[in-house]
Parts: C-alpha cells; structure tokens; sequence
C-alpha cells in the first residue's frame, strides 16, 4: 500500500497526524478594529439618542408655551384686547417668545406674531382693526399681513394650531399657529453631522491602522528575511571555513594531498553536520504557512540536540556560559521536531542575549505538567529580566529590546507552540535583575 501524501505532495511518515486545527484566534489589530467600530456605533447611537431626546423636550416645551399663550389669550378675549393696558401685555408676552408664533382671531387675519420675517412694528394696529371690519387699507399693509398669514399655514403643516376658547361660553375667539425655534431645526441636523464627524474620524483611525499593520507586515518580512539568512549564515560560514581548511592543506602540500584519517573524519563529520542545518533550517521555513506533520515522540532527545547545538555554537564562550540540563521521563506527545527545535532555538537565543552576568546561568528541564496534561520545557536565565510592560509586549512581532534585532524569535516561537501544536508558550516568572523563566507547554495527545 502505497504511503499517504500531505497536501504539498510530502510523503506521510508511519505514525504522523494531521496537526489539529487551532480555535479560531484573534489578533490585536482585528481586535482594535472591533473595538473601534463597537465604540464609534455606540458613541453615533449615543449622539442620535440625546439630540433625539433633546429635539422631543424642546417640541413639548414649544408646545406647552403656546397652549399656555393660547389659554391666556382666550382668557383675556380678544374684546377685552382693546384695552391698551391688556394689549400691551400680550404683545410683550408674544415679544419675548423664541419660537415662530401668530395669533390669529376668527377670521383668520394675524393679530400678533413673532419670528415670521414680518417685523410686527411694521403694522400699525389701526390696520389690523380695519382689515377686520373690511375697510381697506394701504397695499403694502395688506401685503405684510398676507406674509404673516401665510407662515401661519405653513406652521400648520407641521403644527396643528391651538385653538383659543373663552372659558364658561366655549367661544373661539382665534388660533395660535407656532413652529420650531431655529436652534431646534439646527439641532435635527446634528446627529448627521456627528455620524459625519464620526465616519470620519474612524476613516482616518482605520487608514491609520492599516498603515501601521503594513508597517508591521514589512517589518516581518524583513525580519524574516534577516532571520533566513542568520539561521543560513552559521552552517554556510562553517562549510567555508572547512573548504578554506581543506583548501590550504592543499596549496601546502602540492601535486598530492594527504590528511591524517581522524582529521579527514572530522571534516566529513563536521560538514555533512553543516549540511544537515540547513537541510533542517529549510524545512522549518516550508513549515510557514502550512499544516505540519506531527508524530508521537518523546520531546527529550530534541531537547537535548538544541542543547548540544547551543555548546557547539558557543564555543569558547561557553566557559562563561553554565548550561545546566534536566530532564524527568515524560510521557510521548504529538510533536513536529523540526518546529519544537526551532522554537526552543529561539528561546535560548533569547535568552542568552539576556546574559548581564558573569557566569551566566542557563537551565534548560523537561517535566510533566502537574496537571498530568502533557510535557513542559523551561528556559531559565539569570540574566537581566523584564519589566511587566516589556513582558506584556514580549511577543508581539517587531517588538524587541536590543539594539541589533527584529523580535520576532518569540513571535516564531509561541505561533510553533500555540498555533501548530495547540500548547503555549508563557512568561513564569521575569523581573528586572531577576532573571526569566519561560515555558513551553505541550498537551497530551487526545
């Protein structure tokens, strides 16, 4: 039976399993987007809420002002208006009102008004008298009146007009025809002009976004970039020094070369070494991307290569170094090695990049969870630790705290622990002067 295939055509290994598919995640620029589009929603439904609310209290107050006005002036009746001292009374009142207002008398002819375009001094009383009693009067009387009579209709549309009745005899006596203060026409354009304000605003937070996210985006690439050709450099820089080695027993020796067995050995040890690296460096980046195979395995002996890989890299440094191992027999789990190796390459790194003393401390264990849910592997430093604002940004792609660097090793590392194999990767403990403890948490297979 011929092996299975994976979806990019790679032979499936006896054993490997599809990588379970991580709950859906959100990430911090879509989660400020959702945040900003729930605030924006809320603050445009809060302005249409209050000039809504506003807009109604103003109407009732226009309302009740008129049929208070309309009550006293059928009270007063338009009889008892002829009286100087009454009248006078009435046009002050209709005077200091803030809202279009004419009151009219039977025959529908203005008596009073106020905010209609007609100034009210403009007609003399002796005309409005006899427009009333059908005597005529000057054109230019007639016309202002039929100006102010025809914005009472037009208030009417919107406003039906109060009618004036005399108390005990339920006589009409006229009408109050009134409108809305201008403020108040104002004030039903401002929930538009707010959303307008709003759209905008948002328009620019979220331009403004995506130009940080693309700013992100090519920082990434760039970092990944710089970090393809760090991971390339050492076993590449290596091969050349071996070819170098080689190259210069050669010109020493002349027409025919000859190598001790045990240095020929190590040659060939060493460079095909190199070239594993970089076979493994070139299949931890096709990982990127896509949906890597994971096998049951025992996370120790993987633990164990990243270490010895950390001594060769160090060399001489390593005598101010101590790197101190534990391991406790734990129980296999679902794994891609490859992945695991890399991210447990990028903590180290991290860590001793961390290094301030001398020696430096670094304690690498692998243990069972005391949940019994699976495997943990720590890296313990005593190097110069985080302040609770840098371990809240630790992981965040781009984000680092030394002078040469693109972090994104932690980035890479927590999306091969979280998002590939379905664990996570945690600060335990980091404090400055204090060291830092980081954690990988692996779960058990289901």
């Amino acid at each position: 039976m011929p092996p299975a295939h994976d979806p990019t055509g790679r032979a499936r290994a006896p054993g490997d399993v599809p990588a379970p598919r991580p709950p859906a995640r959100i990430s911090g620029p879509q989660l400020l987007q959702a945040y900003l589009f729930l605030v924006s929603s809320l603050l445009v439904a809060g302005v249409f809420l209050f000039t809504y609310q506003m807009v109604n209290g103003l109407s009732r107050e226009v309302a009740t002002s008129s049929r208070v006005l309309a009550r006293f002036c059928a009270q007063a009746s338009f009889p008892a208006a002829t009286d100087p001292a009454l009248h006078a009374i009435i046009r002050e009142l209709v005077d200091n009102v803030d809202f279009p207002i004419v009151i009219t008398d039977n025959g529908g002819i203005p008596r009073a008004w106020r905010a209609v375009g007609i100034d009210p001094a403009s007609v003399d009383s002796a005309s409005i008298d006899s427009l009333t009693l059908g005597l005529p009067i000057a054109p230019v009387m007639r016309a202002r009146l039929e100006r102010v009579r025809a914005r009472a209709f037009e208030m009417d549309r919107r406003n039906p007009p109060i009618p004036m009745r005399q108390p005990g005899t339920d006589l009409t006596l006229g009408a109050v025809h009134y409108g809305e203060p201008d403020a108040l026409e104002r004030l039903r354009w401002m929930p538009f002009i707010a959303g307008g304000g709003l759209v905008l605003l948002i328009s620019l937070g979220f331009w403004g976004l995506t130009g940080i996210r693309q700013a992100e985006k090519r920082s990434i690439w760039v970092g990944m970039a710089r970090e393809t050709a760090h991971q390339l450099g050492t076993p590449l820089s290596a091969l050349l020094g071996w070819i170098e080695l080689l190259r210069s027993h050669g010109e020493a020796q002349g027409e025919e070369v000859r190598l001790p067995r045990a240095d020929f050995a190590e040659t060939l040890d060493e460079m095909k070494r190199d070239v594993e690296r970089l076979t493994r460096v070139a299949q931890r980046f096709s990982h990127v991307g896509s949906a890597p195979q994971l096998q049951l395995r025992d996370v120790t002996p993987i633990v164990r290569d990243a270490v010895q890989y950390l001594r060769r890299r160090l060399g001489r440094a390593e005598s101010e170094v101590l790197i101190r191992e534990r391991y406790q027999v734990v129980p296999p789990i679902l794994l891609n090695a490859e992945l695991i190796a890399w991210a447990l390459e990028n903590l180290v790194n991290n860590a001793v990049s961390a290094l301030d003393k001398k020696p430096g401390v670094l304690e690498i264990g692998v243990e069972p969870r005391a949940d019994g849910e699976g495997v943990e592997v720590t890296v313990t430093d005593n190097g110069r630790g985080m302040t609770a604002a840098e371990q809240r940004r630790a992981f965040e792609p781009g984000y680092t705290t030394k002078r040469r660097g693109w972090g994104l090793g932690l980035a890479l590392a927590r999306r091969v622990v979280q998002d590939y194999h379905g664990g996570r990767l945690v600060v335990r403990h980091s404090a400055p002067g204090q060291g830092t403890t980081m954690v990988i948490r692996l779960p058990k297979p289901k």
